[in-house]
């Protein structure tokens, strides 16, 4: 399928977004970066560890030091577990505690990520949620400084570790799209990852991010990525479209003339995701704010209570 042609609409979020990008790079004004967090309704405390018995359990291994118990344990995780654990990790693990454990095992790329993953947490902290208008620059320095420690530890990471070679991508990519990078190298560092893990719903989440116009992303970038939709897991095609449908109503004010928004919506209700995908909470969470904003209130209830104990709003 070709995603431009299937959902002609594109176009016009394309060409929006190309105008905000030309008004930034001549300095107009900087909708790139106003775009990072427009109004208040989306910022959100999100709780990593989603009260699963499981992550919880390697936040305490980890602030007691069992470092064996940590890494046995999330070895023995799915995927989607794997990921929500080092964003837990990021969120309420002690920073000294990581640099005590790479001190002791050097050659340990789990502290290193676990690592990089607070780095990217505090950075985002020091920044806040607020319109870039409210961030100092000050703040604005200490944001990116983060970011690029982050991207330090994460780019020594092992190559050859299959484990978290998908974690530490998306970590990456998540961190390219704040700060200036070469991007044919995030292009190639995505492909070279996603062969292996086709439908890591983390690596497609951050990817899809990197090569939206509203980062900074040209039009191609964009339709090349949504015109490979068929290629992935239909969950992953859920989130893609998911996402692709809030920018369309949030920055273009599309009513969902066709319906096809509310063809998702019923599509997700009617399958329920197995519970072993923790992933579902970003999905529900998108679905959420779009029923929000489009005032379906069929299901503004029902994704809202689906996005919890994640979505704190």
């Amino acid at each position: 399928m070709n995603f431009i042609s299937e959902y002609p609409l594109v176009k016009w979020i394309l060409v929006g977004f190309g105008i905000l990008y030309i008004l930034d790079k001549y300095g107009v004004f900087s909708p790139v970066d106003n775009l990072i967090n427009l109004i208040g309704r989306y910022k959100y405390k999100s709780q990593a560890h989603l009260n699963e018995p499981k992550l919880k359990e390697v936040i305490e291994y980890f602030n007691k030091k069992q470092f064996s118990n940590v890494e046995q344990s999330i070895k023995s995780m799915t995927a989607s577990q794997r990921s929500f654990a080092f964003e837990s990790l990021g969120q309420y693990g002690d920073t000294k505690i990581t640099d005590e454990w790479i001190k002791r095992e050097p050659s340990n790329d789990l502290p290193k990520i676990i690592k990089g993953n607070q780095l990217i947490h505090k950075a985002w902290e020091i920044r806040g949620s607020g319109t870039i208008d409210t961030v100092s620059n000050e703040k604005q320095v200490s944001f990116k400084k983060q970011l690029k420690k982050a991207e330090e530890v994460l780019i020594a990471f092992s190559k050859n570790n299959t484990t978290y070679k998908s974690n530490a991508a998306a970590c990456l990519i998540t961190i390219y799209k704040a700060i200036d990078a070469n991007r044919e190298y995030v292009h190639q560092l995505f492909e070279d990852t996603v062969k292996d893990a086709p439908n890591d719903a983390e690596l497609h989440k951050s990817y899809m991010s990197f090569v939206s116009p509203k980062w900074g992303a040209t039009d191609e970038e964009y339709k090349n990525y949504l015109n490979r939709i068929n290629e992935w897991s239909p969950f992953i095609q859920q989130l893609i479209l998911s996402q692709y449908y809030f920018d369309l109503n949030y920055f273009h004010d599309y009513q969902d003339t066709d319906g096809k928004i509310a063809n998702l919506m019923a599509e997700v209700k009617a399958a329920p995701i197995n519970n072993s995908n923790l992933h579902r909470y970003e999905l529900y969470k998108v679905l959420y704010w779009t029923a929000s904003n489009l005032e379906m209130k069929e299901f503004q209830e029902y994704y809202k209570q689906m996005a919890l104990p994640y979505l704190q709003d």
